[in-house]
């Protein structure tokens, strides 16, 4: 039996909010999930230069054919919390997601000696029969947080230690190609988010209340098994991280909300919707994925 590990890490997403919702067909990933996975990586770049933007701290050249250059640079890139102190706001376990080839108790219980907790879910994936080539986002009202109005003045960090692991082995019937996705995301619900100024940048359609990002951590995985070889990849992981500057009034603005809409979401109480993305094709025996985390504010 051959082991490998493989493991494909993009980090830095900060503002994803369209679940995946094509067929891998073949396990192979599409143009389409790889350009939108690609633009998820690229995110947290793009949110970094609408800041520097928008950011008053930047003064412009007045030298000819240079008008767009920055020639005095900000020394930070969130004015808004330099010298602030900080606070802990809370932590969160936000439940384990199974991928199995049976969400049955008693099969769980006898074949991985698991017995699901209130907070766990479980995902069926029976490859050939049954693949889970869909991604699915799953939330539990266990893993929703509330942040009292006025608590916040600038930053809300969400630092993340992501858990995702899978086996994966030939299986007669089965494409060699095997993807396993996984993502945290959070979705922001406040009353705030209601007003007609806060537009989704993903979609161009209103927030309606609420606004879903990912959050640190997310990996994907594309291998092919040699096909009668009899091969067996086994990944687990355990890594912490945070994102760009956190939801920060910087973070907002390169959003595109407007003060007015941005005031009102720090001085009314938030809601924060915790979840877990993920996506299993092919080859894929076993699966399990969670995260915990830990919120600081200032």
């Amino acid at each position: 039996m051959k082991v490998r590990n493989i493991f494909v890490f993009l980090a830095g997403l900060a503002m994803s909010a369209t679940a995946f919702g094509q067929n891998f067909g073949n396990a192979r990933p599409s143009r389409e999930d790889l350009n939108q996975i690609r633009a998820e990586a690229r995110e947290d770049i793009n949110i970094a230069k609408r800041t520097a933007q928008r950011s008053p701290l930047l003064a412009k050249s007045s030298a000819p054919g240079s008008a767009n250059l920055a020639t005095i640079p900000s020394p930070y890139d969130d004015p808004d919390s330099f010298g602030n102190n900080v606070r802990f706001l809370g932590s969160l376990y936000a439940g384990t997601v199974y991928v199995y080839h049976s969400c049955d108790p008693q099969v769980l219980l006898d074949e991985l000696g698991i017995t699901l907790a209130g907070d766990d879910k479980c995902v069926v994936h029976n490859p050939p029969a049954a693949p889970m080539n869909q991604t699915q986002v799953l939330y539990d009202p266990a893993w929703e947080y509330t942040i009292p109005k006025n608590t916040l003045n600038n930053t809300l960090y969400v630092l993340t230690n992501n858990n995702p692991g899978y086996d994966a082995n030939e299986i007669a019937g089965v494409p060699g190609i095997f993807t396993v996705y996984y993502q945290p995301v959070v979705t922001i619900v406040s009353t705030a988010l209601n007003d007609p100024l806060a537009i989704d940048p993903s979609t161009g359609q209103p927030m309606n209340g609420q606004y879903t990002t990912s959050l640190t951590g997310s990996s994907l995985t594309t291998r092919s098994l040699s096909t009668g070889a009899g091969d067996f990849v086994s990944e687990y992981k355990s890594y912490g991280g945070v994102g760009s500057r956190g939801f920060s009034r910087s973070y907002w603005r390169a959003v595109g909300l407007p003060d007015s809409v941005i005031n009102k979401l720090y001085n009314r109480k938030m809601s924060l919707r915790f979840g877990i993305r993920v996506r299993t094709t092919g080859s894929v025996s076993f699966g399990q994925f969670y995260y915990t985390m830990r919120m600081l504010g200032d």
